[in-house]
């Protein structure tokens, strides 16, 4: 049980981290994106 508890905590944070970290980029890619298109179809 204490080597399972060890491997949670050992891999929540690093493979946790980098799930959420990711996924977020790329949102906020996608979502700038977005963003300009809207802006240059209500600037044109």
């Amino acid at each position: 049980m204490q080597t399972e508890f060890n491997h949670a905590a050992n891999d929540s944070p690093r493979s946790g981290s980098s799930k959420y970290v990711v996924p977020a980029v790329w949102a906020v890619i996608v979502l700038a994106m977005i963003v300009v298109a809207i802006w240059f179809g209500m600037r044109v």
